[in-house]
């Protein structure tokens, strides 16, 4: 008997999930959606970090 036979022999039979109806389906799809942070001042912060070292070594390169 090879590994993989002797793993799936031992595993536990898991119970399917029960069916859902399609208003149920939706509701637990749309609890499963996470949305992230709002990112405002930490997104201005790193566009505003970015321009700066941009222009901080094209200043370099050119002198």
């Amino acid at each position: 008997m090879d590994l993989q036979s002797l793993v799936a022999a031992h595993m536990p039979n898991h119970r399917r999930p029960s069916q859902m109806d399609a208003a149920a389906e939706d509701r637990y799809y749309r609890n499963q959606i996470t949305l992230p942070p709002p990112l405002g001042l930490r997104l201005l912060g790193l566009i505003a970090t970015t321009a700066g070292v941009t222009l901080f070594l094209a200043g370099v390169i050119n002198a």
